[in-house]
């Protein structure tokens, strides 16, 4: 493998480690306000950002990978940068290509470490949250019964009220032409 393919392909993977730590894109997917497919725009975004990087070389300015990357966020996946996010993304992609051309991959490595241990995290904590909800489940069957015991004592209850409500109440009286006699209430 030659040098320049080397350095491609380790500037290829920064790119993918930045896109996928870079918070608005990485939500932007989570959310899939791009659609179901939003991996996939997130994966061709990395492939045109390195393609971009490929023809511009050194020549390649923040600002132009600032306004590909709102672009993209706005066309693909409905979001409106306000928080300069895409500008700072941008500068250090150019960064990790100046990088990356140099033959100095020790910022890559650094993302690639950060990468793995977020991934890691992140499934360790997938394990204990189905811990927890399994711990619930049970928990949640022994609520249910007694929220269900609960509510037929307040159903019985309610239903011993209503009948003296209904019992107390005297029956109208209905003189012999059928009007019915108003009586005063006692306060």
């Amino acid at each position: 493998m030659s040098t320049v393919q080397i350095q491609n392909d380790q500037f290829y993977q920064a790119v993918t480690y930045v896109f996928k730590s870079w918070t608005a894109l990485k939500l932007a997917v989570e959310m899939q306000w791009g659609g179901v497919d939003s991996e996939d725009k997130r994966d061709w975004l990395v492939d045109v950002v390195v393609e971009y990087f490929g023809k511009h070389g050194k020549e390649t300015y923040a600002e132009d990978v600032e306004s590909i990357l709102q672009q993209v966020m706005a066309d693909e996946f409905y979001t409106l940068l306000e928080d300069d996010s895409a500008y700072q993304v941008s500068k250090d992609l150019i960064k990790l290509y100046a990088e990356c051309m140099e033959g100095n991959y020790s910022s890559i490595d650094l993302l690639r470490s950060r990468h793995a241990t977020s991934v890691n995290n992140n499934i360790t904590s997938s394990k204990k949250v189905n811990q927890v909800e399994d711990d619930d489940d049970n928990d949640d069957k022994n609520e249910n019964i007694e929220i269900i015991d609960a509510m037929d004592i307040s159903e019985d209850v309610s239903s011993n009220n209503q009948n003296k409500m209904y019992s107390s109440k005297k029956e109208p009286i209905i003189d012999d032409e059928g009007f019915q006699l108003v009586t005063k209430r006692r306060k």
